[in-house]
């Protein structure tokens, strides 16, 4: 993740209107990204690739459209699949959706695979319960909704993170991450990471009032998946394929951009040794096999190869406390 790379910008895991639980049109949900900046997005709508008929270059904004498999639990992001894939709510198969996928020349990410809910406010959890299945390319680390959803323990807590819910978020799940560098460890099958917005912007009552959950002009705001190409955007749908390259193998890193545009972040290996950038100063902690090997608050880092292994960077804003901001794909050594 050098500087020659170009790095681009843009939301995972939208639904629109074709969604059952969606309303925003196309054009509104474009109009937002464009709005805060991105330069793509992925729509993953429950069941439907409908959007497909909108893919392409939106000025600049260039809109993909993979799909939600979605029953009970489970949940799969399916991208570059050519017919919808369709299943029972409570059909328990994964790996034949994910073959499906595959099949179809496409490719997918497991969607917030530690998905908790929230009994207080009637959110299920949506985890992923199948950890035997193969063919994945990854998963999410980070989530929007449930990172914001797990802050909600009391009406009033709920109430002020409402208000600022990008001071409520933290992070992704340790045991996301645990779970993640430990499948790395066999690097005959790496998993790289996306990050997720699964943003509605639909509405909810209590005690009579109306709340947005969220705004697409408050989510493009936060997580995203920054990718990282060698050659620039041709500026028609030969691009889509670039995306889609970048986020299946690993070319890519998520950041939550609220407080501070990641865009410019490094992280790579070099002559023997890890190399770590960022645009701002931040807490730059370098993590091998799941094990912290460095930490140091600076813009600037290089540590010595120490061996094999899998390496990955966080990066942590000293904003309100430690604000969780990058999470590398891995280096491997």
């Amino acid at each position: 993740m050098k500087n020659s790379l170009l790095d681009y910008s843009g939301a995972i895991h939208v639904h629109t209107f074709y969604s059952f639980d969606g309303v925003k049109k196309i054009d509104d949900i474009v109009q937002s990204a464009k709005k805060c900046g991105l330069d793509y997005i992925i729509t993953n709508d429950h069941f439907s690739i409908e959007a497909k008929k909108y893919e392409g270059w939106h000025k600049d904004v260039l809109l993909i459209a993979g799909e939600e498999i979605s029953p009970r639990y489970n949940h799969y992001l399916a991208f570059n699949i050519k017919e919808t894939i369709a299943v029972d709510r409570d059909y328990n198969n994964p790996q034949t959706y994910i073959d499906e996928v595959n099949n179809q020349g496409g490719f997918g990410f497991i969607a917030h695979p530690d998905h908790a809910g929230n009994k207080k406010f009637e959110v299920k959890d949506y985890r992923w319960a199948d950890w035997n299945v193969k063919g994945y390319s990854g998963f999410c680390i980070w989530d929007l909704q449930n990172d914001w959803q797990i802050t909600l323990t009391s009406y009033l807590k709920a109430f002020l993170s409402y208000l600022f819910p990008a001071r409520y978020l933290r992070g992704p799940k340790k045991k996301t991450l645990k779970r993640w560098d430990e499948l790395n460890q066999n690097q005959t099958d790496k998993k790289y990471a996306i990050g997720e917005v699964d943003n509605h912007e639909n509405m909810r009552k209590y005690f009579g009032l109306k709340f947005y959950i969220f705004p697409f002009d408050f989510a493009f705001r936060t997580i995203r998946t920054h990718i990282l190409l060698k050659e620039p955007f041709s500026k028609n749908n030969s691009d889509i394929a670039k995306v889609y390259d970048a986020i299946k193998n690993g070319s890519s890193y998520i950041s939550n951009d609220y407080y501070c545009n990641a865009k410019g972040f490094e992280f790579y290996n070099e002559n023997n040794k890890i190399k770590v950038k960022t645009p701002v100063k931040s807490v730059i902690r370098i993590i091998k096999n799941g094990e912290k090997i460095s930490e140091a608050y600076s813009d600037n880092v290089n540590i010595d190869v120490s061996g094999k292994g899998c390496y990955r960077c966080e990066c942590y804003l000293k904003k309100h406390g430690l604000r969780p901001w990058i999470f590398s794909n891995p280096i491997f050594i």
